[in-house]
């Protein structure tokens, strides 16, 4: 069987399809990535990537002129995530069908908002599955947005049918279902455990060693969010810092440490680290209610304080919430209480040792193969 992997340019939509990949790769399939910027994130987990978009920059399609940053727009309901989608993938709909064509997989597997996936599994009249990152891009009208928001996309090509059969995979409990967002979850969706993968490298020697005596606290704003100085929404919880006993580790992200100051001694600041490795020493997380940091602590069952700012985050936020895992709050007035709480409530760790159990029984990648054999067939 060969798989072909279509998944938006960014590297949190990525990350999470790497370890089905691996899955189908250890069970002797063949694995071929379509994919544009993020390149690197695919070939540096050993997996083989053709790029569809050579040359081409995205920031006019991320940000048209006139407009915000997408990453902090207020109130972005699936609407807007169709619209902004719709328009990055269709930039790559050509090269992906260019490579479809020649490679000729049995099996599309594409990130929810990557709509050039869908398109090409109806051209090439193959199976297709679509793999939500996490709550926010999990509401089962994106699919129908995506198409009308590459409308022509489908014309300049004479596409009208759909993909012969189209699988919905889940990373979310069916408890926590109902907190999705969308009017009405679809049915017959295929749980797949999320499976922490945020790529490789030499894990620091004080990652290696539990804090002196003390917790520590993870704290990130992702792959995106500090930089161009969005680090400075952390300077209420830094200025903070000194009056809890805890050790925290600050995720830089391309961030500029300097805008918040002279940082206290217990806050250690490190320019990039596996999320994983990093949370199975922490006793707690505040970030920034990303999919991928939000399932990986949820995973690890890591208590989490989420500071949500527009966008995709809100979703995320209100699950966390939902599974008692983790509470949300405003990033102008984070601080001491908020890092207490962390490590002393009770119920919170509670919450979140219960939900690592339930995402640990979900079926993993490697037992999802064998359908997925069958689907391709």
């Amino acid at each position: 069987m060969r798989a072909l992997f279509v998944t938006s340019p960014v590297l949190s939509h990525a990350f999470p399809t790497v370890p089905l990949a691996h899955a189908l790769r250890a069970a002797g399939h063949g694995v071929r990535y379509a994919i544009g910027d993020a390149l690197n994130a695919v070939t540096e987990a050993g997996l083989h990537a053709v790029d569809i978009t050579p040359g081409l920059d995205y920031t006019p399609l991320w940000m048209p002129e006139g407009t915000d940053d997408p990453m902090h727009v207020k109130d972005a309901g699936v609407e807007f995530l169709a619209e902004l989608f719709g328009r990055v993938s269709g930039a790559e709909v050509d090269g992906t069908l260019e490579l479809a064509r020649s490679y000729r997989p049995d099996l599309v597997v594409h990130s929810a908002a990557q709509g050039a996936g869908a398109l090409v599994a109806a051209a090439l009249d193959i199976p297709c599955v679509e793999l939500p990152l996490g709550p926010a891009d999990s509401d089962p009208r994106l699919a129908t947005l995506l198409r009308e928001a590459m409308k022509t996309d489908y014309e300049r090509h004479g596409i009208t049918g759909t993909p012969r059969t189209t699988v919905r995979l889940t990373t979310v409990p069916e408890r926590l279902a109902p907190l999705l967002p969308g009017e009405r979850r679809p049915e017959h969706e295929w749980p797949v455990r999320f499976v922490p993968y945020n790529g490789g490298g030499v894990l620091p020697g004080w990652l290696s060693r539990p804090p002196a005596g003390r917790p520590r606290i993870a704290v990130t704003l992702g792959s995106i969010g500090a930089q161009w100085g969005g680090i400075t929404v952390l300077a209420s919880l830094m200025a903070a810092a000194s009056k809890i006993d805890a050790e925290f580790v600050l995720t830089l992200g391309g961030g500029d440490a300097e805008l918040l100051g002279e940082l206290p001694d217990n806050v250690r600041t490190i320019e990039w680290v596996p999320l994983a490795p990093l949370l199975e020493t922490c006793a707690g997380i505040v970030h920034h209610a990303g999919s991928g940091t939000l399932l990986t602590a949820m995973t690890l069952g890591v208590p989490q304080c989420v500071i949500p700012d527009g966008s995709y985050q809100q979703a995320n936020s209100d699950l966390l919430e939902g599974s008692g895992a983790g509470f949300a709050t405003d990033a102008a007035t984070l601080g001491a209480a908020e890092c207490r709480r962390l490590l002393e409530d009770t119920a919170l760790r509670t919450a979140a040792r219960g939900l690592r159990e339930e995402l640990r029984a979900m079926p993993s990648p490697a037992a999802l193969v064998p359908a997925l054999e069958k689907l391709a067939a």
